[in-house]
């Protein structure tokens, strides 16, 4: 038996904007496992008894034989990590079935495979979120033919809190590219978001969290302008700022998933989770 293990992502600046181009900051510090066993037919056993899709076994199955692995596998996943909640799960999953079925291949490598994964989910991915799985830490990332990948220096700590709406990136990220086609909003909305992580991405590295936050609240405004909000994401984000975030914004795809909200330290961060319901997480070194 083989393990592969990758943490999920939380795209904390740069989410929709990524896919034309435009830089995301990310990362988050919880895991997937997968245990992987040699077996006579393929087989994934998600957690909670939830069945597999038929397509996540052929894209797996076609992960394997790109890379190497010898026959048929029986693959069950252990998630620390909300499944359908906009937190890289199923690039999570990616990574992880890459590494248990090649150990010792290089981030990049098991990135690469995890694509298999994500273009059957997610229809056109711009490969953020196996890159931030497939590294530690928050990253800097740029789309392209050899993709741009920037470890960020920093720490900070946020709070992830579920919708409680259940949504995939193949649901938002269609619709916003038929959009693009005939609405002038679309690219400068693209590239606010874009500047915004730049932007973002300095006061992380200077831990200038006032101003960090600041930028998380007008990166929910031009993604609630994309459409990609919702109403139960919308009351998240409220809570969030009337329980003394420094700022929030959804996080991800957005129509359901997950809501983040910037902490000034972990004690910050603990009493926003018990006020939200949600979760807290340190990130960065």
């Amino acid at each position: 038996m083989t393990r592969g293990r990758a943490p999920g992502k939380v795209i904390l600046l740069g989410e929709h904007s990524v896919v034309y181009g435009h830089p995301a900051l990310a990362s988050i510090p919880r895991y997937v496992t997968v245990d992987l066993a040699p077996a006579k037919e393929a087989r994934i056993e998600l957690p909670g008894g939830i069945q597999t899709p038929f397509a996540l076994l052929e894209a797996a199955v076609a992960m394997a034989r790109e890379a190497g692995f010898p026959g048929m596998f029986h693959a069950r996943l252990q998630s620390d990590i909300p499944l359908g909640s906009g937190l890289g799960s199923s690039a999570a999953l990616g990574v992880a079935l890459a590494r248990a079925l090649k150990p010792g291949c290089t981030p990049e490598h098991a990135a690469a495979l995890a694509m298999c994964v994500e273009r059957v989910l997610h229809g056109a991915p711009s490969g953020v979120d196996p890159a931030a799985c497939a590294r530690e830490g928050v990253i800097f990332f740029t789309r392209g033919e050899s993709p741009r990948i920037e470890p960020v220096r920093g720490s900070a700590f946020i709070v992830v809190a579920l919708s409680g709406i259940a949504r995939g990136t193949h649901s938002t990220v269609m619709p916003l590219a038929e959009r693009r086609k005939s609405d002038p909003r679309m690219d400068p909305l693209m590239a606010r978001l874009g500047d915004l992580a730049r932007e973002g991405r300095e006061l992380f590295e200077r831990g200038d969290l006032l101003r960090l936050g600041k930028t998380f609240d007008a990166a929910h405004a031009s993604l609630r302008d994309l459409g990609v909000s919702c109403p139960e994401l919308e009351e998240v984000v409220a809570a969030l700022r009337r329980a003394g975030a420094l700022g929030a914004k959804l996080t991800g795809a957005g129509g359901g998933g997950a809501a983040i909200g910037l902490a000034r330290d972990e004690p910050h961060a603990q009493r926003l989770a018990e006020q939200t319901g949600g979760f807290a997480v340190g990130i960065g070194e």
